[in-house]
């Protein structure tokens, strides 16, 4: 309690230092209009595509609004640790954070549901959800209640399985693994006697080195490279069954955002989209050139897992999935118009990327 006051104290004195600065320089720019300072926080480290991403939306914010909103952002152990980010946008310490739903799971039993589900949306239908379905409007039914306002900020688009320093021939090999998975795909292999932990990107590496844990999934490809999962793992599994298009997300103290204009309000809102689609767009892009130098350049063994094995995870997710979410009314409201919209969503890609991506590669 008392590092939290020293902690809120000192955050204050920083910003009201700063803007008492600038009401001296530049008083008639204060009066015309009211500035606002935020100071914005990330589960993430700065090293990677969602380190620059986000750092880049809190530019864009600040430079588009002409220094109206300005917003400084401090990376995962730069101002406070990867999971305390919550803690301090909801208490209004700081104003803004980043990261994605599943790591607040201890705040709502619906929570986790935001990030995606094993065997849910990819990018593309998770888009469609937030933006012309129910899933903006149920999202913010779950941050209202935490004092917070909720964006969509970025896309990991598909993941992978998965780095292991032994083969998954079957899902009883997943017993007794001490591994890194979070989310809902974390509780379907802890179904299967799997010690699943929950640890921040900067301690995965380490935390296999040392073996406290056997194995993680992380993201894809670039994300994974850039890590240096290949140097301490042997084999790489996929398809990402887990996380087959994770959400990304800006959450934003409801107080400070009511303190916006609506022009201002406006420009997050315009912001974050546009982030979630670049930072998609990115990982695509680099994890393009990234699988090729895995296989070729470091000989990595990637592994698919066998159709029995996923069709098992499949029927065992759909299980696990729906027991959580019958626990909690708001858990279950937003389950159920996941799987109503999973439906459609299978019906059209069927049609359209499923076939396509088929054909487009029968004459290779």
């Amino acid at each position: 309690m008392k590092r939290r006051k020293f902690f809120d104290k000192s955050i204050k004195k920083a910003m009201l230092g700063g803007i008492a600065a600038s009401s001296f320089f530049f008083p008639n720019v204060i009066s015309a209009k009211k500035k606002h300072t935020w100071v914005a926080v990330s589960a993430f480290d700065k090293a990677g595509i969602l380190g620059r991403a986000f750092s880049k939306l809190c530019q864009e914010i600040t430079r588009i609004s002409d220094g109206e909103l300005n917003i400084k952002l401090f990376h995962a152990n730069e101002l406070v640790s990867a999971f305390e980010s919550f803690d301090v946008v909801q208490s209004g310490t700081c104003q803004m954070g980043f990261g994605s739903p599943y790591y607040w799971a201890g705040k709502s039993p619906a929570i986790s549901f935001l990030s995606g589900i094993p065997f849910g949306f990819n990018q593309q239908e998770m888009g469609a959800w937030f933006y012309h379905g129910d899933g903006m409007r149920l999202a913010d039914e779950v941050y209202n209640g935490l004092n917070l306002k909720f964006f969509p900020a970025g896309n990991t688009g598909n993941q992978m399985g998965g780095w292991f320093n032994k083969s998954i021939r079957e899902v009883n090999d997943f017993k007794g693994l001490k591994f890194r998975m979070p989310g809902l795909g974390g509780e379907v292999l802890k179904s299967y006697g799997t010690n699943v932990v929950l640890l921040p990107g900067p301690d995965v590496v380490p935390a296999i080195t040392s073996g406290t844990i056997d194995g993680t999934e992380w993201i894809g490809p670039a994300a994974d490279l850039g890590k240096g999962l290949h140097k301490v793992c042997d084999f790489y599994y996929y398809p990402g069954w887990h996380e087959p298009g994770t959400c990304l997300e800006a959450f934003i103290n409801f107080k400070a955002w009511e303190k916006l204009s609506k022009g201002l309000q406006r420009l997050v809102e315009i912001s974050c989209a546009k982030s979630n689609s670049y930072i998609a767009s990115e990982f695509f892009a680099r994890n393009c050139h990234a699988v090729k130098k895995l296989r070729e350049e470091y000989k990595v063994s990637f592994i698919r897992y066998d159709d029995l094995t996923l069709k098992l995870l499949k029927r065992r997710s759909d299980e696990v999935v729906s027991q959580i979410a019958s626990k909690d009314e708001m858990a279950k409201k937003i389950f159920d118009n996941i799987i109503s919209f999973r439906k459609l969503a299978i019906f059209w890609s069927h049609y359209s990327e499923a076939d396509y991506l088929n054909a487009r590669i029968l004459a290779d």
